[in-house]
């Protein structure tokens, strides 16, 4: 399986990166911009990422409009839904527009509120059919 771990805070990704290892590999970017650039380049090398980890809060693009744009890019490739990457939306917003712009917007497969705990993020990856 592979990761993109997308979060302006290296905490975060150090993190993701102990919690995940063992289920696949990792890949972290600070931006929104450089999320979008890595998932272009895993396409264009065929191995997409499975799952996309994205925060809201980040400076230039933030996690919903990263998400979109990836998001309009599987639409543009034609991809069907069982070849879409899941979307784990991980923020410390858990008001009801961000909640809903994760899943209604973005077709995100959880939400995780900040700050992560071990047992939570796996048990909501495996609730949600991503480990």
């Amino acid at each position: 399986m592979r990761f993109l771990i997308v979060d302006d805070d290296e905490s975060v990704h150090l993190f993701l990166q102990t919690v995940l290892h063992e289920h696949g590999q990792c890949h972290c970017m600070f931006t929104g911009e450089e999320a979008i650039a890595a998932f272009d380049e895993a396409h264009q090398d065929g191995v997409p990422y499975d799952v996309v980890m994205m925060d809201i809060l980040m400076p230039g693009i933030d996690g919903h409009q990263a998400a979109g744009v990836m998001r309009e890019k599987e639409v543009q490739k034609g991809l069907k839904k069982h070849e879409l990457f899941k979307l784990v939306m991980i923020t410390s917003l858990v008001d009801d527009t961000n909640v809903s712009k994760a899943f209604f917007d973005s077709d995100a497969s959880c939400y995780i509120v900040k700050p992560l705990e071990k047992d939570i993020v796996l048990d909501e990856l495996k609730r949600n059919l991503i480990l």
